[in-house]
C-alpha cells in the first residue's frame, strides 16, 4: 500500500511539472461582405495585433496557441488580397489580413470583440483608397 502511495505522489509530481500545453486554433473565418474575422480556440487566449505597412496588413497573433495544420493562405476579394494562417513560433499562431496595394485601414478603427475567452470576433473597417 505504502509503495502505492509513493508511485502515485511521484507520477503527480511528474505531471505536475511537465510544461503546459498550447491552446489550438481549432476554427477561424473572415466574412469579406462584412470585413469580419471569427476565430475559436480551445483554450482562453489574448489576441495582440498590429498594423504593419508596406503592404498594409493587420497582424493578429494568438499567444500560447498552436495551429495543428499547415499554413493556409486564402485569397480574398475586394480591397482585401488575402488572409493568411500560420504558426509564428511554437507558441503563437498568426492570422494575418493583408490588403491590396494602394488601400489602408484605420487601426483604431478595428474592433476586437471577445464573446468568451475562447471565441472573438475582429471588425475591420472598411479599407480606403491611399
Amino acid at each position: 500500500m505504502r509503495l502505492n502511495l509513493l508511485l502515485l505522489n511521484c507520477l503527480s509530481i511528474f505531471v505536475c511539472s511537465l510544461p503546459a500545453m498550447a491552446g489550438e486554433l481549432v476554427f477561424w473565418n473572415f466574412d469579406a461582405n462584412a470585413n469580419r474575422l471569427q476565430f475559436r480556440t480551445n483554450a482562453g487566449v489574448q489576441p495582440k495585433a498590429m498594423l504593419i505597412f508596406n503592404p498594409t496588413r493587420l497582424v493578429i497573433d494568438l499567444p500560447g496557441t498552436a495551429l495543428k495544420s499547415p499554413t493556409v493562405k486564402k485569397p480574398l476579394d475586394g480591397a482585401m488580397a488575402y488572409l493568411r494562417v500560420g504558426q509564428l513560433d511554437d507558441q503563437t499562431t498568426r492570422l494575418v489580413i493583408e490588403l491590396k496595394p494602394g488601400y489602408t485601414i484605420d487601426p483604431q478603427k478595428v474592433l476586437f470583440r471577445g464573446a468568451t475567452p475562447v471565441q472573438w470576433s475582429v471588425q475591420m473597417p472598411t479599407p480606403q483608397r491611399l
